[in-house]
C-alpha cells in the first residue's frame, strides 16, 4: 500500500508524456501532385520521344533482318552451301545484334530506365522536400502516399495534405470537369 502513491504518480505520469500521446499521420496523393506538375509532364514527354526513337530505331534492324531473310530465301536454291551459310550467320548475327539493342535500350537496367531515374530525380526530390517541410509545418509524424504500394483503407480528407503540398510547389491543382466532375489535367497553353 505504501506504494499506490508512487504506482499511481507513475501511471499518471506515463499517459500525460509526449511519447503516450497520438501522433499525427498524415497522407499525400504524389501521383496527382506529379500529374499537375509541368516539370514532370515535360519529362515524360521528353522520355516518351526518346523511347519511340528508340522503337523506331529497333523496327527499322528488325525489318533489316527480315529483308535480309527474304533476300536468302529469294536466292536460296542458286547458292552454293558457304554462300548459305554466310548469308544465314550474317542474318543471325543481324538478329543478336538487334536483340541486344533492344536489352540496351529497353531492359531492366537500359538505356530507358536509366534516363528516367536521372531526369525524374530532381523532379522527385522537389516533392519529397515539399511534403516534409509540410509535414514539419503542421507537425505531421508520419506521413503515407495514397498513390503509393501502401493501401489506406479509408482516409479522412482532413488529413489530406496534397493541396498544401501543391501550394509549396507552386502547382495549380487540376479543374474538375464540369460534365463528368472527374479531376482533368490542365493542358499547357502555347
Amino acid at each position: 500500500m505504501k506504494y499506490l502513491p508512487f504506482l499511481l504518480l507513475f501511471v499518471v505520469m506515463s499517459f500525460s508524456s509526449p511519447a503516450a500521446q497520438a501522433q499525427k499521420v498524415g497522407y499525400t496523393d504524389t501521383q496527382s501532385i506529379l500529374d499537375n506538375m509541368n516539370d514532370y509532364k515535360s519529362v515524360e514527354k521528353e522520355l516518351d520521344q526518346l523511347s519511340q526513337q528508340w522503337e523506331k530505331e529497333i523496327k527499322d534492324a528488325y525489318d533489316k533482318i527480315e529483308k535480309m531473310y527474304q533476300d536468302y530465301r529469294a536466292k536460296e536454291v542458286l547458292l552454293s552451301k558457304e554462300d548459305k551459310e554466310r548469308l544465314q550467320n550474317d542474318i543471325m548475327e543481324e538478329e543478336k545484334k538487334a536483340k541486344e539493342l533492344q536489352r540496351s535500350r529497353f531492359g531492366a537496367n537500359g538505356e530507358l530506365f536509366r534516363a528516367r531515374q536521372e531526369k525524374m530525380k530532381p523532379v522527385q526530390e522537389r516533392v519529397y522536400r515539399a511534403i516534409e517541410e509540410v509535414a514539419k509545418a503542421q507537425k505531421v509524424a508520419l506521413m503515407l502516399d495514397k498513390a503509393g504500394s501502401t493501401i489506406i483503407l479509408y482516409s479522412d480528407p482532413a488529413l489530406d495534405y496534397t493541396k498544401q503540398v501543391m501550394d509549396k510547389l507552386g502547382v495549380k491543382p487540376a479543374a474538375p470537369d464540369k460534365d463528368t466532375g472527374k479531376t482533368t489535367t490542365p493542358t499547357k497553353k502555347p
